[in-house]
């Protein structure tokens, strides 16, 4: 009986990763479709909320596409790795250094790691933040 809920907890952990990696892939494609919705302005004209919304749906489904259809073996290997070092460094955030809290906009202030992507999103620093942690893969 033992053995069986140590399977149970590790298939539930890894559910909860694979989970976390979707989120931040899905996040990511949010990045991207923002930063070319903008293409460099600090704002964007929209006639009335309907035509905001519809310019950032459309915008995100070109995102969703494009990184399912075109994006590199070599791209998604190094976002893999990448979101593997920071759900790790996520999950076991009291280990890091101070330096590496910082240079990670301290994980430790968020109450769940949904937050805390968010955050980088908002710092438009996810994706970036991700391809450098990709170096550091174990």
């Amino acid at each position: 009986m033992n053995k069986f809920n140590q399977v149970r907890k590790q298939k539930n952990a890894d559910d909860e990763k694979a989970e976390m990696f979707a989120d931040t892939m899905d996040m990511i494609a949010r990045e991207r479709a923002v930063l070319r919705l903008f293409s460099g302005n600090k704002s964007l004209q929209v006639y009335n909320l309907p035509h905001a919304v519809s310019l950032i749906n459309k915008q995100l489904e070109h995102e969703y596409d494009d990184m399912i259809k075109n994006m590199a073996s070599e791209e998604l290997n190094i976002l893999h790795d990448g979101i593997k070092v920071l759900i790790y460094l996520w999950e076991y955030q009291n280990d890091n250094s101070i330096y590496l809290r910082t240079e990670l906009h301290h994980p430790e202030n968020f109450s769940d790691y949904q937050d805390y992507i968010k955050h980088l999103l908002r710092l438009s620093k996810l994706e970036t933040t991700i391809k450098a942690l990709a170096n550091f893969k174990n």
